[in-house]
């Protein structure tokens, strides 16, 4: 195979949601500005979490004023945070991009375009949905951050969205299974996911059902 596309092949490449691809236009969000995200995006997934201007520049074709004026435009605007970080090993701090508002501002948008077209599923109520004592989105996605201790990424973010908006599990259902996986220590989204849709199988449609169920299956175990 020719040497430069195998340099091509290995270079990787950048995750992003199609959603947000699909919807910038509608986000009010410039071309040059989506490039900008693009990049920020590149340069984390990279391990690069605060690349300078010259880093910036070397990649994006817009001058360097415009790139500062853009980046302030995009923090001014809540579009992207830059967090503080202390390193707990040696005390040092650094700054790091954060992306984070552009999603909740996406699942906003999301969340508003649901509200006009009612599903046909809604006709039928279904068992799924449970709206009783449910946490705002946001609010979910902070208790997740919390629980993981880091940043969600924007798959784990999209994936949220799946549970909610087309899996239609009530959000005290999906808390319940963040603290299922806590439990046995397997804080991962797939893991999550594997139990939701155990549960699913199960035909399990409320949180006492699903402890109930879970109490079930550990007992075996731990009879052992």
């Amino acid at each position: 195979m020719d040497r430069q596309i195998l340099q091509l092949l290995q270079e990787g490449a950048t995750t992003i949601t199609n959603l947000l691809l699909k919807r910038y236009k509608r986000l009010s969000l410039s071309d040059e500005e989506m490039m900008l995200i693009i990049h920020l995006l590149s340069f984390q997934q990279e391990g690069n979490r605060f690349p300078t201007l010259s880093q910036l520049e070397e990649r994006l074709s817009m001058p360097g004023i415009r790139l500062i004026q853009s980046l302030q435009k995009l923090t001014k605007e809540d579009w992207i945070a830059i967090d503080e970080i202390v390193d707990p090993e040696n005390g040092k701090r650094y700054e790091q991009y954060n992306l984070q508002p552009l999603y909740y501002k996406l699942n906003r948008l999301l969340m508003e375009e649901q509200s006009f077209v009612v599903p046909v599923s809604e006709s039928f109520p279904s068992p799924r949905l449970d709206t009783d004592g449910g946490e705002h989105p946001e609010s979910l996605y902070s208790q997740f951050e919390q629980t993981f201790g880091r940043p969600l990424s924007s798959i784990e973010i999209e994936t949220m969205q799946c549970w909610v908006e087309q899996d239609r599990y009530s959000e005290e259902l999906i808390m319940t299974a963040l603290r299922e996986a806590q439990s046995v220590g397997k804080l991962y989204i797939r893991y999550i996911d594997r139990i939701l849709l155990e549960w699913t199988r199960q035909k399990i449609t409320t949180v006492e059902e699903a402890r109930n169920y879970s109490l079930r299956f550990r007992r075996p175990s731990m009879q052992r």
